[in-house]
């Protein structure tokens, strides 16, 4: 083969090398997603109202006061869980999707994602302006998408997340569940009376001191320390409506009462077992049964051997000057 065969073959396997090139450019680019937002403009700071409407089901209202939000059920209103309202507002705000699964409204029905299946959630500010509105339908083919439209548009898209399960929720489940909201740093006192009897009592040094079933000694503050926090940040797995003699609370099985630095008061009363692994309880101040787990119970009402775990025979010694009587 002389030199002129060898640089025309040269030649033309550069132009394939260069077509092919090309033309995986142009199918890469025809291939490439380019995310859009679904919610264009929507800041979840400044949202004020959230109403979600799904199938069978009556609307739920979520509404912000003074920087928190709070949720309505018939003639009721709850503190509602700020954590599950954030979540919400943030996969709102966060929808994007290059894959558009249908532009056809025959099809909506087929995604759940017309206006008699889907899980609609309205978001309106201050000013009760509609900032996103949204309908979810079905999840995708992988479980972990979920097939959505913005109201009164044409385009079904898929987007990642399984979406309906963060709106879709059980009026119990937006409530917040922590009984109450207390700084365990300033308990000064703290009694357990009924099927237990504990007296807590923080000294001069900071220290704090037992008298638990009439014996008197220094209880360790780790121990102490476990029990004030749990009892400050309760928090409920489930409410009930009934009366609290339905829960066996007219005849408490335990009372538990955390005196503050200031002098409030609050008592949580314990009544009778939901179950095997559950208790009713309420709050002296507030007329809601709350249902808590027993292990729940259980830490926030300490045994007396276990708060002595942690404390020196010198501070016994200390306890028993402080409570004369109690050796």
């Amino acid at each position: 083969m002389n030199g002129k065969k060898m640089l025309f073959f040269a030649i033309v396997l550069a132009a394939l090398g260069a077509l092919y090139f090309s033309s995986e450019q142009r199918a890469a680019k025809k291939g490439r997603k380019i995310e859009l937002p679904l919610t264009a403009g929507f800041d979840a700071s400044r949202a004020a109202a959230i109403t979600i409407t799904a199938p069978g089901k009556a609307a739920v209202v979520l509404k912000k006061h003074g920087g928190s939000w709070y949720i309505t059920a018939g003639d009721r209103t709850f503190g509602a869980d700020t954590a599950a309202v954030n979540s919400l507002l943030d996969q709102i705000g966060t929808l994007k999707s290059a894959t558009v699964a249908s532009r056809n409204p025959k099809n909506f029905e087929s995604f759940d994602i017309s206006d008699g299946k889907a899980v609609a959630v309205k978001i309106e500010d201050a000013g009760q302006k509609v900032s996103a509105h949204v309908l979810l339908g079905k999840n995708g083919p992988d479980i972990f998408s979920t097939y959505v439209r913005a109201k009164d548009a044409g385009t079904v898209y898929l987007v990642p997340g399984i979406l309906k399960n963060t709106a879709d929720r059980e009026i119990k489940d937006w409530r917040e569940k922590k009984i109450w909201r207390l700084n365990a740093d300033r308990i000064a006192q703290y009694t357990v009376a009924g099927d237990r009897n504990l007296q807590l009592k923080k000294d001069a040094a900071g220290s704090w001191q037992a008298v638990c079933d009439g014996k008197a000694f220094s209880a360790g503050k780790s121990a102490v320390t476990k029990a004030l926090q749990s009892f400050a940040a309760l928090k409920a797995a489930d409410f009930i409506d009934g009366s609290p003699k339905e829960a066996g609370l007219d005849k408490p099985l335990r009372t538990i009462t955390a005196v503050l630095d200031n002098g409030t008061r609050e008592v949580l009363f314990v009544g009778a077992d939901k179950n095997a692994f559950q208790h009713y309880v309420k709050p002296g101040s507030q007329q809601q049964v709350f249902i808590v787990e027993k292990s729940e119970t259980e830490t926030i009402s300490p045994s007396c051997e276990g708060l002595k775990e942690g404390a020196s025979s010198a501070d016994n010694a200390t306890a028993k000057a402080a409570y004369p009587g109690k050796q």
